[in-house]
């Protein structure tokens, strides 16, 4: 396996790559880097030419500190793709790389020969996911990875920090029941990965910025028959800071949505949906797609050849099950060539 960089068109860029054949582009999540993917490397490095950069803002990559959007984090890829010289490429990416690999493949669809989304969404956020609103109210997320970004971490891959976390509003993170799986070279790893100040503002402008949350409502006289209202920072930030916390906000009952200039859009290309067992939609004996609500029904509404897979493990399971991930791409690609 490679370390390598590349120069995009505004990007110096740090990637992982290994294999020969089709191409297949991985994109990591948060508050991961490439190192994400050693397991998907590995494995399909042997069939493929694996790639997996770390996004702006992470790993070894530049860190220009300007604020980011969708458009931005996916014409990252865009600009790192055509640095290699490849076309089109297979894209598997999990949480916030899904999040970038959706609007890559909704806005350059000739780019995108099929998509793996690894426990992510397209645009609409599941209130339960407190920590979106969390990141707009400023200063808790500035202050706490300046404070505790190394207990942060810990929370997270490890169930809890060796220095306790702060309760809310100050951290939505206090303690993860089962995320025990990593060891102490995974924690280290990321560990020093996040200690960067300048990777806290990237994380926290990801959220803040680039999720601009909208309270989506029918309206047969609007265009395409819903209309937004958007939600600033100071509203979803008083939302946070509820005197009787955030589940009591009037507001929080809404599936808002932050790509409104999206919803009318469509991939036709092999979709494959993987969603953690003990996720939001999680029951591992259950498969296919789940419905019922807002961030469930997303998927279907943008994705014509889609199917729905649920692999053993959390939200991090790429790295948690890496054999039971493998195995379902294995079976997504296996459906016919990469390319």
């Amino acid at each position: 396996m490679q370390s390598n960089f590349i120069q995009t068109r505004d990007l110096r860029m740090h990637y992982l790559q290994v294999g020969t054949g089709e191409p297949l582009i991985f994109i990591h999540g948060f508050p991961e880097t490439s190192f994400e993917w050693r397991h998907q490397l590995e494995h399909f490095g042997k069939r493929y030419a694996c790639f997996a950069p770390d996004t702006r803002g992470y790993g070894q990559t530049d860190k220009p500190g300007i604020r980011c959007t969708r458009t931005l984090l996916a014409q990252d890829i865009v600009n790192f793709m055509d640095a290699l010289g490849l076309e089109k490429a297979a894209v598997v990416a999990h949480d916030w790389g899904g999040i970038i690999a959706f609007k890559l493949a909704i806005d350059w669809p000739e780019r995108v020969t099929r998509l793996a989304l690894l426990d992510t969404l397209c645009t609409v956020w599941i209130p339960m996911g407190v920590h979106g609103y969390w990141f707009k109210a400023a200063p808790h997320p500035e202050e706490l990875f300046a404070a505790h970004h190394a207990g942060f971490i810990e929370t997270l891959f490890a169930g809890g920090a060796t220095r306790p976390m702060p309760g809310r509003p100050q951290s939505p993170w206090q303690g993860l029941d089962g995320a025990c799986w990593a060891s102490d070279d995974v924690v280290n790893e990321y560990k020093r990965a996040f200690a960067d100040p300048l990777s806290h503002f990237h994380a926290i402008s990801y959220y803040r910025d680039a999720l601009p949350f909208h309270i989506v409502t029918p309206d047969s006289d609007a265009t395409q028959g819903e209309r937004f209202e958007f939600l600033d920072q100071n509203r979803v930030s008083a939302m946070w800071n509820h005197p009787e916390g955030l589940e009591a906000h009037p507001l929080y009952s809404n599936f808002l949505d932050y790509g409104p200039e999206d919803r009318h859009k469509h991939f036709t290309a092999p979709v494959l949906w993987g969603y953690g067992s003990g996720s939001a939609a999680g029951d591992a004996s259950q498969p296919g797609i789940p419905q019922g609500n807002p961030f469930f029904d997303q998927f279907s509404r943008y994705f014509s050849d889609l199917r729905g897979r649920a692999i053993a493990g959390g939200h991090f399971f790429p790295e948690e099950n890496p054999t039971a991930t493998n195995a379902v791409l294995d079976e997504f690609f296996a459906e016919q060539p990469v390319g």
